[in-house]
């Protein structure tokens, strides 16, 4: 098959995630990538851990002060985090 046209490489990736099915996998890994962005560095170099459990982040903390006051912004976190994704993905963040 001859294309007429040439297309962009976001485009053609963007084909190539819808076909194959990747796009939650890459989603989920966004969404926990994304933390260090949301948090900042010197919170991220508390975390032990960002995982994406069905629709609510689960980060782990090895600061006990740091997750009572993380635990006061979680809406504002969970805003950020859909915003970097790009829709709606994440419901809940829970701080461990």
């Amino acid at each position: 098959m001859r294309r007429t046209h040439p297309r962009a490489i976001g485009e053609i990736m963007e084909d190539m995630v819808a076909r194959t099915g990747l796009r939650p996998e890459l989603q989920r890994h966004t969404a926990e990538s994304a933390w260090p962005l949301v948090a900042g560095q010197h919170i991220a170099a508390f975390t032990r851990c960002v995982v994406l459990r069905g629709r609510t982040l689960h980060v782990y903390l090895n600061s006990a002060a740091l997750k009572e006051e993380l635990g006061y912004s979680r809406d504002t976190l969970r805003e950020r985090i859909n915003e970097i994704v790009g829709e709606d993905l994440v419901d809940n963040v829970a701080i461990h």
